[in-house]
This record gives structure tokens, sequence and C-alpha cells, in this order.
């Protein structure tokens, strides 16, 4: 029978970053580990038979060293009752080609260590070469010499019936690949075996071949196994609606807004009096009929006025500059009159058709307009315009002329003054 044992809880395993201080081949068990390996020494009493004999391999490093120490206290010891395998009965071999895969040297910090990790999982386990150190496919080959050698071993007469090997997970790993011919592939599978966990191979009595008790665990297993632990989700996954929440998505089911309502069904319950609705629309009447009639005498006024202007305009060129000026006024002595954007004196840019618009309107007939009625022949001697549009055509008497210079002065005292 052959049993792999792999080694008790070290200082690395528990703080991997001693690596860095500490060589891998002088990590020393922690005070579980040594009582992990005592209780080894018990598990292993209780599977040998009293005439069995031993041989233990173990790796030179300190915590397997360690590990085959515990485990002989616990073998060899009189508690409870007299052990059948003195001490001096049992021997001890290292081997050197069972040490750990060879990681290099001091290992690098732990961001370092975390990256060729990562490159270690994307290369593959059993390729990847660590700096300074080795792959898990050099170890294979070392360990294939030893299996060759334990194989030949097998003949000698005092070679013992039980072979214990007290090495390193990986090792243990590689060793069962080389012995069973596992596939890369399986062997990248396989998750590691725990501390001082017994992988037991026995010889069958038919053909004498060492058959694998232990049934090893896989990572692929552990993801079904975790899959199928899981709830199994709808075939038809429920479309979720935002609504503001803080997780994104409401919690509670929408409520129905209530149906819209027109405008009469809203002021139903108001109590206007019938009295002051009928008096509202009396007066809404009346006033669209003020705007109509003022509109239509705007518009009427406007056409007058467009007409006379018209009129004025066709004798332009022939009318002395003068004699079309619009009168301007000042509202105050020494002042310059306001004029627009163009200086025609209307605030909008284009010049005022009956005077500036800075006057207060009591001008509001000008020279132009008197011109235009001069020349369309409506003189009213009786009245005080046909003296103005007279004065136009330069054909006024003298008593007209008079009158005309007295209406000026009169203007004038009124601190006033017409502008020709």
């Amino acid at each position: 029978m052959i049993i792999l044992i792999r080694h008790a809880q070290s200082e690395g395993n528990k703080n991997r970053e001693i690596h860095q201080t500490v060589p891998d081949h002088r990590v020393k068990l922690t005070q579980d580990g040594w009582a992990q390996a005592e209780a080894a020494g018990v598990k292993l009493r209780s599977l040998l038979r009293p005439d069995d004999t031993l041989h233990f391999f173990t790796s030179p490093y300190r915590r397997t060293r360690e590990t085959t120490e515990g485990i002989l206290n616990a073998l060899t010891s009189s508690h409870p009752a007299p052990s059948p395998f003195p001490r001096h009965t049992i021997k001890v071999y290292e081997e050197p080609r069972l040490r750990e895969q060879d990681f290099g040297n001091f290992q690098p910090g732990s961001s370092e260590m975390a990256r060729m990790w990562s490159e270690r999982a994307d290369y593959g386990h059993f390729f990847y070469r660590i700096p300074n150190g080795e792959s898990a496919a050099d170890a294979y080959d070392r360990v294939s010499g030893f299996n060759d050698t334990l194989w030949r071993s097998f003949g000698e007469d005092d070679f013992a019936s039980v072979c214990v090997l007290v090495t390193h997970g990986l090792m243990t790993r590689v060793f069962l690949m080389k012995w069973y011919h596992f596939s890369v592939e399986y062997f990248e599978d396989l998750r590691n075996v725990d501390h001082c966990e017994f992988v037991v191979m026995k010889r069958s009595q038919e053909n004498q071949k060492y058959i694998l008790q232990n049934e090893l665990r896989t990572w692929s297993e552990m993801r079904r196994e975790r899959e199928e632990q899981k709830e199994p989700e709808s075939p038809i996954p429920m479309r979720k609606r935002w609504a503001g929440s803080q997780d994104g998505y409401e919690k509670e089911p929408r409520r129905r807004q209530g149906k819209r309502q027109n405008t009469v069904e809203m002021f139903a319950d108001d109590a206007v009096p019938v009295q002051l609705v009928e008096k509202t629309i009396v007066d809404r009447n009346i006033e669209k009929q003020s705007r109509g009639t003022t509109a239509a005498s705007s518009a009427q006024s406007s056409t007058h006025y467009d007409r006379d202007f018209t009129h004025s305009e066709k004798f332009q060129r022939n009318i002395p500059s003068r004699s079309i000026q619009s009168p301007r006024r000042l509202d105050t002595p020494g002042e310059a009159p306001e004029e627009g954007r163009d200086g025609g004196g209307s605030r909008s840019g284009a010049p005022s058709r009956c005077g500036s618009d800075t006057s207060d309107g009591r001008l509001k007939q000008t020279s132009q307009n008197s011109m235009a009625m001069a020349l369309q022949g409506d003189f009213d001697r009786s009245t005080s315009s046909y003296r103005a549009r007279a004065n136009t055509l330069g054909d006024q008497s003298e008593e007209e002329e008079e009158d005309l210079q007295k209406e000026s002065q009169d203007l004038n005292g009124g601190n006033r003054r017409i502008v020709r």
C-alpha cells in the first residue's frame, strides 16, 4: 500500500509574505500544523495492521520533515496503548525528488506575486515556469525518476508493506499524474489536497495493480455543484421598468392614474351665479365690438392719410425743399431737436408724415399737405387754411400776409418756434 500525505499547515500557508524573507525550504509548521501532524499519526495507526512494516520517504523541506516527526510521535506512542510499531523498526528516507515545485529564491512582493499567479492561470499551471524557478512539467520529470526507483524497490525482499510519502500538494498531484497517466487537462482541473490528507493506493491481489481509493476533487465538479445549488431562473425574464428608485427599479406596483376630466366636470362643484356668467358674456361682446369699431376708423383714417401723402409725393421733385420741411420744436431753448437714427426726427428711423414725432400734436397740418391741397384746387378763402395754401404758392395778399405774421408771433410768444 502507498499513502501520500501532504504536509501540515506551515507559516507560509498562514502568511504568504513570509516567503519574501524566509527561504521556502526553511518555513516551519505552525502550532496548528503540529496538531494536524499528530492527528495524522493517530489516523495512520488505525489504518495499519500490526504486522505491517513501514518505509517513509519525505521531502527535505523543514515543514515536511516536521510533519513526518509529528506522525511518527503519534504512531509510536504508547498512549493509550503500547504501539505495535516501535520507532527503530521504521525506516525514514529523505528524497529530494519529492521537494516542492521551485518558485524561485525569495519571492517578490504581493503585487508581483498576484500578477504572476494571474499569468500562470492564463498560461496553464502545468507548463508555466516560475521566474528563476521551475514549472510543474519540470517537477513531473524528477517525480518520474522517483517512481521508477520506487517501482524497482518493490522487488526487494526487505521492502516494507506500506510506503508513506510525505510531500507537498502539487507533488502529490504530479505523482498521481505520472502513476495513472493523467492528461495535462485533467491535472490542471484537479484541486489541491488538504493538509495531512491521506491519498491511499492499494494493491489489487488479482492484477497486482495499485487502485486509487480516493475520489479526487476537481474544479469543474465544484462549479457544477454551485450551479445546482442556485435557484432555477425563470425561462422568460420579467421585464422591469425603471421608476426612479434608488436601485433603479420600482419596488411597488405603479398606481393607476385617475381619468382625465373635462373643464366642465372640473368646475362642476363651483357655485357660479348664472347672472354673473351672463354679465361676463355681455361685457366681452361689447369689448369686441368697440375694438372692431376702433380698428375700422383707424383703417379709414390711414387710407385717407395715405392718399394725401401719395398725392403730395408726386410734386416733390418740382417743389423747393424749404416748403416741404416738417416743422420741429425745441422743448427747451438752446436744446437741439431730437432726431431719429437717420436725422429725420423719427424714433423708428423713417421721416414722419405729419411732422416730427417729438411734437405735442399741435402742429398737425404741414406745408406739404397744404401744397397738395392747393394743387388740387381746394381753395376756401374764408378760412385760415386758405392763406396757408396761398402762402405756399406765393400769391397771398398783404392783409393775408399780416394775419399770417400775427399767427406766427402768437406761436412764438408761447415759447414755440416753427422751423421752415
